[in-house]
């Protein structure tokens, strides 16, 4: 294995405080689960770690339309986290009128990665069909995922029988898996070079969502920054609406934090681009590059 490959599919080799970040996601999490309405594990498939939680905007017990819902898929490098470290920017989407969705597929080296992008998918269509019921709006579906969360989305999105959402919004991810093999990485995911490649959204149809808000940390390693702009070109090639952001003051492990929370620039472009406004209007603050294509 290359030590120089090693580190460039290191998020950590480059984040300022990883520690502190993880920390973090616990917290807010179980703060967002003794605070709000919440559905706890809620089975969405019979496959290993095929559960989710679910946030309600409206209160349980309570009468009202049916409101759209953000769902998040957590990273991990397929290998680590879970649905319990995922639930941190519940507190924001509710309080924006979004039911909030945190998904688990379970993990390497006990599901493949094939596997987990069939759980993602599988968990989607899951909530077309049962959203109704938990007050989700299935023509509402916002989707977010960071790092493999947001590959998994990437390639889960793909394809006819794909479900079709309102937007993605794809954090810090990778999109060609093809050097995964040559990594440590792949002690636990043991993705072979074809099956690397098979996996690799660049190589994949369109994904289906009207709009996709990709970002990524300033303080990314070089693999990460140049699969993001790589990505971003092709969504623009097939014609889907993207707005490619290089967020600055932040790296691979607290720019999911900053997801729907109106207080941080690029929580507002995140609101924004779900189509929620902040609460209160904010003073304009530069948010680094961004690129829209059509």
């Amino acid at each position: 294995m290359s030590k120089l490959l090693d580190r460039e599919y290191s998020p950590s080799s480059v984040a300022r405080d990883t520690a502190r970040s993880l920390r973090r996601y616990r917290t807010h999490s179980d703060a967002a689960r003794s605070r709000l309405d919440v559905h706890i594990a809620v089975p969405y498939g019979e496959g290993h770690g095929e559960r989710c939680h679910v946030f309600p905007a409206v209160p349980q017990g309570t009468r009202g339309p049916q409101t759209p819902a953000l769902v998040f898929v957590h990273g991990g490098h397929w290998q680590e986290s879970g649905i319990d470290d995922a639930c941190f920017a519940a507190e924001h989407a509710v309080a924006h009128g979004c039911a909030y969705v945190a998904v688990g597929y379970g993990l390497a080296p006990d599901r493949t990665v094939p596997g987990m992008i069939a759980s993602v998918a599988r968990a989607l269509e899951w909530l077309v069909t049962t959203g109704p019921m938990l007050g989700i709006d299935p023509e509402q579906l916002h989707v977010a995922g960071s790092s493999a969360g947001a590959h998994l989305l990437a390639a889960a999105l793909t394809g006819d029988g794909a479900p079709q959402v309102r937007s993605a919004c794809l954090l810090s991810g990778l999109y060609d898996l093809t050097e995964i093999p040559q990594t440590y990485v792949n002690d636990a995911v043991r993705l072979t070079p074809e099956l690397a490649l098979a996996c690799s959204p660049l190589g994949m149809p369109p994904p289906r969502c009207d709009s996709v808000l990709l970002a990524v940390g300033r303080h990314e390693t070089r693999t990460y920054l140049r699969q993001h702009e790589t990505y971003a070109e092709l969504l623009s090639a097939q014609s889907i609406p993207v707005t490619a952001q290089i967020v600055p003051e932040r790296d691979h492990f607290d720019l999911p934090l900053d997801l729907v929370d109106p207080s941080t620039p690029f929580g507002r472009t995140s609101l924004r681009h779900l189509g929620l406004a902040p609460r209160r209007r904010a003073p304009s603050t530069p948010e680094g590059t961004v690129t829209s294509a059509r």
